[in-house]
């Protein structure tokens, strides 16, 4: 009997479903997805209220909501998510703004040039075209969600369609060359997110 329910027990614990990630896009200071668990599908949205630095690593702050199939939104403030990694984009580079004295090499601070590379535009035309962020251990129970979300990866895709989500990639893009390029230079970094803050603050 004992051995039974110790087999169950394991049983049990294979089938857990696990989250592992989700794709997102960012719309103006958003970045909405949507998940499937069971063949049901899920909306996740997530808006950062503000970003800092920890660790020499980019941290994002913010409400994340998640919608189940049935239309029933469960929401959370204050939800963190550090930055894993970023994937450069393809194309003409987003414009990037000189913020307080920092700004990138004179041909990056320009508009998008017609010439669209078919690689990662790479060296001062660089830019994030994907971050991919971990947020920190999530409750599924408190999101509805009947999954292990202790893990979850947010695959953010960077393709703005709006203003404010074109500003956002360069300033992005600006934030974390200062914190994770060759020449970390902490100051740029700070002034930088400190733009951010102020953007995503003007919702």
């Amino acid at each position: 009997m004992l051995f039974t329910k110790e087999v169950q027990k394991k049983g049990a614990r294979r089938q857990a479903i696990r989250l592992h990630s989700v794709a997102a896009l960012l719309k103006e200071r958003r970045f909405e997805g949507s998940f499937e668990l069971n063949g049901l599908r899920h909306r996740l949205v997530y808006a950062p209220a503000r970003a800092e630095a920890q660790g020499g690593k980019l941290r994002l702050q913010g409400r994340l909501s998640i919608t189940d199939s049935r239309g029933r939104e469960r929401s959370r403030d204050g939800v963190g998510a550090i930055m894993a990694s970023s994937q450069g984009g393809i194309g003409g580079a987003p414009p990037r703004r000189q913020v307080e004295g920092f700004n990138m090499p004179g041909e990056f601070a320009q508009t998008t040039s017609g010439v669209l590379p078919v690689t990662d535009s790479t060296g001062p035309f660089s830019f994030c075209g994907v971050i991919y962020f971990h947020f920190e251990p999530l409750d599924g129970r408190a999101f509805g969600v009947g999954a292990d979300l202790s893990r979850v990866q947010l695959n953010a895709r960077l393709a703005p369609t709006d203003d404010v989500a074109r500003d956002l990639q360069g300033l992005y893009s600006s934030a974390i060359d200062a914190l994770y390029g060759e020449k970390v230079n902490e100051r740029a970094a700070a002034a930088f997110i400190g733009e951010i803050n102020r953007v995503l603050g003007a919702a």
